[in-house]
């Protein structure tokens, strides 16, 4: 069950994985390069994380708007932030796969 307004910042999935989601969401999305990759660790580290939105740090963080009954696929490593915009079911998990295995071993 997702809460309206529930937002989770800035984040890496887990040991490389890629993931999915269904249902509702809004999603800001950035490319997992060197130079956004060394900005994420430095912001994630930093003593006022919580007062600086990632997305502005970065030259493009892209905004998907996920509709209900839609899937998204995120690939390994892409940096992404979430935000319920309204009350939902929504599902999600990770995987992995051979696709990328240099970034899951980073």
């Amino acid at each position: 069950m997702g809460v309206k307004d529930s937002y989770t910042d800035f984040h890496i999935d887990f040991g490389g994985t890629s993931v999915w989601y269904h249902g509702e969401k809004v999603f800001y999305l950035i490319k997992p390069t060197l130079t956004n990759l060394a900005l994420y660790e430095a912001w994630s580290s930093s003593p006022n994380q919580s007062e600086v939105f990632f997305g502005d740090k970065v030259d493009k963080c892209y905004k998907c708007i996920v509709p209900q009954g839609t899937t998204l696929l995120i690939p390994t490593g892409w940096i992404h932030a979430v935000l319920t915009s309204q009350d939902c079911m929504a599902f999600g998990g990770n995987f992995l796969h051979n696709l990328n295995i240099g970034m899951q071993l980073r």
